[in-house]
């Protein structure tokens, strides 16, 4: 099943690094996008397989 979601991680300026965090917390993302930056933490939207 796919699923969409609103992530808050840390702020991270790579894409790639970004996508590590993504995974390090079990998220191995389809897509996602940075919908809002706030001081230290952004949230990310995300769609996976869950």
């Amino acid at each position: 099943m796919v699923v969409s979601d609103v992530i808050k991680i840390k702020y991270l300026k790579d894409n790639t690094l970004i996508e590590k965090e993504l995974q390090s917390i079990g998220i191995i993302p389809l897509r996602w996008a940075v919908v809002e930056v706030q001081g230290d933490y952004m949230l990310v939207s995300v769609s996976y397989i869950k």
